[in-house]
């Protein structure tokens, strides 16, 4: 193979380019020599810088330890992770209590630092977002247990790939402590401020607050519209004087010169003036008091006006009673309740036991001799002491200058008077009364001796009266019964007589029968006739027959009841019926006639037999009284029921009553008809058994030539008594007790 190059050629350029080469190693080494002279300079300068920035650290650190040690609120750096205390300052003791050597390494928490551990929580949680703390209120304890109020902020350090917690404590105890102080006087001050403005708008006195430079009012409370008449926002800016308060110009003149010499007044008089031109009688108690810088004066005003005339109107009693003590025509003392000694005597006192006022005067009547009874006399003032009053009571004294023993009717009460317990005594001497007393009571005694005789004769004569009476009672009730028992005889007697003659007949037809049927002649045209006969007999005799036996029923019914006088159960138009059914003979062969008018059912638990014997009264007295003589009449009973009670008005279109007797009908012997048959007891009857025995009320009204009616309110219920009583029975009146008999103090 050829080379394409000479060999010296090639050697050449092998030499060439070894020499570049080696040219730039030398350049390069030289550039290697140059870099490592800089690299020399550049690590000195480096070593020189950082030992500048260790010394500057140090120091740094010296004073970051300076500042840490020496802050005036506590410093603690802690754990995130473990919550350990990693170091603290010089104020951790004085503040907690705790030396350094106690709390490193430590939490906090166990430690019992924190009043509240979630509050520590909320912090270290809110750091661990990224947040910080600042100045927030937290209380912690101190080692012997006591809080200490700090305020806390904290921020996240990053200290040797750790997280720790920068706590900055600054003691705010003291201020917790001021702020409660300030908020306690400010309340205090607030309490203070509502109670004056309670007790100055709530006080019933008025109040006002005025500048002393000019008088201006500045303030008034609500007594003092209530009082003259001014409201609050009228008075305000004005003067007393423009308002016309002082009526009397020189007791304000004299206020304010004594408010201006003492600086204060007490119950200073005065007379206040009022809006409607009024005049109030009051006390001023004033003050000078300095408010805003301006010197300001307070009145209370105390109206006194009622007070005052009270104490005039006692002082005026004072003065009457003290009158009338001196010219009480009875003997009159005072005396003091301890010792029984004499306060006071009235000139009437001197005149009874003949000495002189101001000899008796702190004596007492006991030493000097007047009682006679001393248990008496210790008794009186035994009342007295325990507040009774006594009321004339019959004593016996010795006056001085009489030679016989008074007798006196003693009264007292207690009274206090300037501090003291007394006793007020009146005497009133009754000896001579005594004595005609003794006159009066053996005249008494006579005329009791003549009373007596005399109440014996009519008491005779009463008895006779009421012998009479019931004479005259049983020969009303037997004419009453004999008019009753012909008019039922008569009744009877129409269908007896009827069915006898009948009954004649159809026996009289019934043997004609029997001949014929015996005889084989009967026929059946015969027969025929007789059982129509004999059923007509029938129908004639059972119509007559049950007439009879009605009556006899309704006759039978009301004698049973008027003579058993038992209360039942009854209907009332029932019984109305057949008392009218009973009573209807009396108007045969008359040209009255007698109506019942009851065609609602009324129940009632009563005395039918007092009803019927009132009922038979009436129509008696209005058959006889009233319709007698006259060419037709009627009489109605009509019966209307109320809620508890029953009205029965008997009415009649008769002669009438006149007004004078119309007032005495129900008196008892009462008639018209003296002399003619009439006994004056019919309407005395009947009043009481409406009255008494039915518990009800009658009335009568008549005017003459128009007829009578009597209204009976009768309870469907009678009152409850074991009988409907005494229809006779006269009432009697209390005897009036004789004057000298009255109760009184003299006996």
């Amino acid at each position: 193979m050829s080379l394409p190059f000479p060999p010296d050629l090639l050697l050449s350029l092998v030499a060439i380019a070894l020499s570049v080469g080696l040219g730039f190693a030398v350049q390069r080494l030289a550039r290697e020599k140059s870099r490592t002279r800089i690299l020399e300079a550049r690590v000195s300068q480096e070593r020189e810088h950082r030992q500048a920035t260790e010394a500057a650290l140090e120091s740094a650190h010296e004073r970051f330890t300076q500042v840490f040690q020496f802050l005036p609120e506590l410093v603690t750096l802690t754990s995130l992770d473990d919550t350990r205390l990693m170091d603290m300052n010089r104020n951790w003791t004085p503040l907690l209590g705790y030396s350094r050597e106690q709390g490193l390494g430590r939490s906090s928490i166990k430690l019992g630092i924190w009043q509240r551990p979630q509050d520590k929580s909320e912090i270290f949680a809110e750091l661990a977002t990224g947040l910080e703390v600042h100045d927030r209120q937290v209380t912690l304890l101190h080692r012997d247990g006591h809080p200490v109020n700090t305020l806390v902020s904290a921020r996240l350090l990053h200290i040797g790939g750790h997280d720790c917690v920068l706590a900055v404590f600054r003691d705010i105890t003291e201020q917790v402590r001021l702020e409660r102080a300030e908020r306690a006087a400010a309340e205090a001050q607030r309490i203070s401020e509502a109670m004056f403005s309670a007790a100055f708008h709530g006080s019933p006195d008025y109040i006002t607050i005025s500048r002393v430079s000019d008088g201006k009012i500045l303030e008034v409370n609500h007594a003092f519209a209530q009082l003259v008449g001014w409201s609050r926002s009228e008075a305000i800016g004005t003067t007393s004087v423009e308002l016309g308060l002082w009526p009397i110009p020189e007791e304000r003149v004299a206020l304010v010169d004594l408010v201006v010499q003492h600086g204060a007044l007490r119950n200073y008089p005065c007379t206040i003036g009022t809006r409607n031109q009024g005049r109030r009688h009051c006390l001023v108690n004033a003050s000078t008091v300095r408010i805003e810088g301006q010197d300001c004066l307070i009145a209370i005003v105390r109206d006194v006006t009622e007070q005052k005339a009270a104490a005039d109107a006692l002082q005026e009693s004072q003065a009457r009673f003290a009158a009338i003590f001196a010219s009480a025509p009875v003997a009159m003392s005072l005396t003091r309740i301890d010792d029984r000694t004499h306060v006071d005597a009235n000139p009437a006192w001197e005149r009874l036991f003949g000495l002189d006022r101001t000899s008796v005067l702190e004596r007492s009547t006991g030493e000097l001799g007047f009682w006679v009874d001393q248990d008496v006399y210790d008794g009186l003032y035994s009342r007295i002491a325990r507040d009774e009053i006594v009321e004339q009571q019959e004593v016996r004294i010795r006056p001085r200058g009489r030679g016989e023993i008074a007798t006196c009717l003693v009264s007292g009460c207690r009274l206090r008077i300037k501090g003291e317990d007394c006793g007020l005594w009146s005497l009133a001497d009754i000896s001579e009364l005594r004595r005609v007393q003794g006159h009066i009571e053996e005249l008494n005694e006579g005329l009791e001796r003549r009373v007596a005789e005399r109440t014996g004769e009519l008491r005779t004569a009463l008895e006779t009266l009421h012998q009479a009476r019931d004479e005259l009672v049983r020969s009303e009730k037997l004419a009453a019964l004999g008019s009753l028992v012909a008019g039922i005889a008569h009744e009877l007697n129409t269908p007896i007589g009827n069915s006898v003659t009948v009954a004649t007949t159809l026996a009289a037809r019934t043997t004609d029968m029997a001949r014929e049927q015996a005889a084989g002649t009967l026929r059946r045209a015969h027969f025929d006739s007789f059982v129509a006969s004999a059923l007509e007999a029938s129908e004639l005799l059972m119509r007559n027959l049950t007439r009879a036996r009605e009556l006899v029923r309704s006759f039978k019914q009301v004698a049973v009841d008027q003579a058993s006088e038992v209360r039942r159960p009854f209907e009332l138009g029932e019984v109305l019926r057949e008392i009218g059914m009973t009573l209807g003979p009396m108007f045969h062969a008359t040209p009255y006639t007698l109506e019942i008018d009851c065609n609602t059912p009324i129940p009632m638990d009563s005395y039918p037999g007092a009803l019927g014997q009132i009922l038979t009264n009436l129509v008696t007295n209005a058959l006889i009284h009233g319709l007698e003589g006259r060419p037709a009449g009627r009489i109605q009973v009509i019966a209307r029921p109320a809620a508890e009670s029953v009205s029965i008005r008997v009415c009649d279109d008769g002669a009438g009553i006149g007004e004078s007797a119309l007032q005495r009908i129900f008196d008892p012997f009462f008639t018209t008809r003296l002399g003619k048959g009439g006994s004056g007891l019919g309407l005395y009857i009947v009043y009481n058994l409406v009255t008494r025995s039915l518990g009800g009320q009658i009335s009568a009204a008549s005017e003459p030539g128009t007829g009578t009616c009597f209204t009976l309110s009768l309870p469907r219920t009678a009152p409850s008594t074991d009988a409907p009583g005494d229809a006779l029975a006269i009432p009697s009146r209390p005897t009036p007790g004789l004057n000298f008999d009255d109760a009184g103090p003299i006996n």
